[in-house]
């Protein structure tokens, strides 16, 4: 084995320098992951506020969320996206079945608003947007990362933009 390792470093002197600077960079990375701190403290914080808040979702009591509807009532619909992120959507929309929520300003059908069918609206929603993101993902990353082309910038429609 050590023949084979020596004959190959005095017949390719590159891959001596090479196998040097790859422990070099091995090495520099174990010392930077002992030295950087996890989280700071900012981050920490931001952490257990979030944690808190998804307790909350899970946890809070028919009664407050009523008086929470009350003061606010877009309250529900305002906390619905957080409810996604933070993978307790369900559980909130079911807390919401017994009390009364005015339809969504955006909400137009002609059936009458119901929680129920507005939590199977919405599970199927963003299960679409999710295989949309992750399909949109595969064929990017396999055609290069690239997507759109030509002279258009991108594929961006040449529009201005903006944010969600």
């Amino acid at each position: 084995m050590s023949f084979l390792i020596t004959s190959t470093i005095i017949n390719e002197p590159l891959y001596l320098l090479e196998v040097i600077v790859g422990i070099a960079c091995l090495i520099g990375i174990i010392i930077c992951l002992k030295l950087m701190p996890k989280r700071t403290r900012y981050g920490n914080e931001i952490l257990r506020k979030i944690k808190g808040f998804r307790n909350f979702l899970k946890t809070v009591e028919k009664d407050r969320l009523e008086a929470m509807v009350m003061q606010d009532p877009s309250y529900f619909y305002d906390i619905l996206p957080y409810t996604y992120v933070l993978g307790v959507s369900n559980k909130w929309i079911k807390k919401f079945e017994t009390i009364s929520l005015q339809a969504p300003s955006w909400y137009d059908s002609p059936n009458v608003f119901d929680i129920t069918t507005f939590k199977l609206f919405m599970n199927k929603t963003m299960k679409s947007a999710g295989n949309a993101m992750s399909t949109s993902l595969s064929s990017s990353s396999s055609s290069g990362g690239f997507s759109g082309g030509g002279s258009s910038g991108g594929g961006s429609g040449g529009g201005g933009g903006g944010s969600w």
